[in-house]
């Protein structure tokens, strides 16, 4: 049994591989010509990808997942349980369609396709925990359970920094972002209730409070499951390694069975969170 997921996934590329799960590439357009990106970037190609983000002049995206290199992946596995586990269907309405086509043009091979129904960390520490159990030897049943229960027990928070980037990519105007930048304003995102997009939370002026929110916000939700294992990924955009190292130390002191994983970004985020963005997901889940 094999996960397959893509790269809106937030781990680094050799702990994917450690964990044995398969990604498949968002690709990358930069003013319209394909860029070289994949889960193997450095930090320098990473951080030269950032600064053609910050560029109001440079227009960066993604496409949906290409149908050849999904099934080259699924073919590898051909006789085995393919458990293919993407990023909410709301973001790549386009790779759920092809992954549809490929299941009912290919009977012969096994793929059970989940929408995770988050986006970027919160995607993440899903991938992260169902590929840990299938690490474990835990069985095809048991995961078809734990992905379809899980993403209900799964939250996503994340801090923006940079408005004039939203403005660009159409999410908020420009009065708003010129306004909200005078004013040292940070807004603040967290998942839909159910699951499948990211809405407003707030705003705040100082990153610490963001942290404070976010740790309360999780400290609340871990007394109503005080017996829950707190799995968490953050990653982060930007200069803002100090406050999301900061959150780290945060929820760690919540104490317990706790673990969480700071990363820095992979490729397909960057285009959608904007070049200066952290943001955590974690669940609490005894399954």
């Amino acid at each position: 049994m094999v996960i397959v997921a893509d790269s809106a996934v937030q781990i680094a590329n050799k702990e994917i591989l450690e964990l044995g799960v398969e990604v498949v590439n968002y690709p990358l357009l930069v003013d319209g010509n394909p860029y070289p990106a994949s889960m193997e970037m450095s930090e320098e190609a990473k951080a030269e990808l950032r600064l053609i983000l910050k560029d109001k002049n440079r227009n960066v995206g993604t496409s949906g997942l290409k149908e050849d290199e999904l099934l080259e992946i699924y073919r590898r596995y051909e006789g085995e349980p393919i458990l293919s586990l993407h990023q909410s269907s709301n973001a790549s309405t386009a790779s759920s369609q092809v992954i549809a086509k490929i299941i009912k043009e290919h009977p012969e091979l096994d793929i059970t396709f989940y929408n995770s129904l988050h986006l970027v960390s919160a995607y993440s520490i899903i991938v992260q925990e169902a590929a840990k159990r299938v690490k474990a030897g835990a069985s095809r049943e048991e995961m078809d359970f734990f992905l379809k229960t899980v993403p209900g027990q799964t939250r996503h928070w994340g801090v923006v920094f940079d408005l004039f980037y939203l403005n660009r990519t159409g999410r908020i105007g420009k009065a708003k972002a010129v306004m909200g930048t005078a004013m040292k304003i940070i807004p603040l995102l967290c998942s839909s209730d159910p699951p499948g997009s990211l809405k407003s939370a707030g705003k705040v002026k100082k990153p610490a409070q963001a942290i404070r929110k976010i740790v309360d916000v999780i400290s609340a939700d871990r007394e109503k499951k005080p017996n829950a294992p707190l799995r968490a990924v953050i990653s982060v955009i930007g200069p803002h390694k100090d406050e999301a190292e900061e959150l780290k130390t945060e929820v760690l002191k919540l104490g317990g069975d706790v673990d969480v994983n700071l990363q820095g970004t992979n490729h397909s985020n960057l285009p959608h969170a904007g070049p200066d963005f952290f943001d955590i997901g974690y669940m609490l889940t005894e399954l």
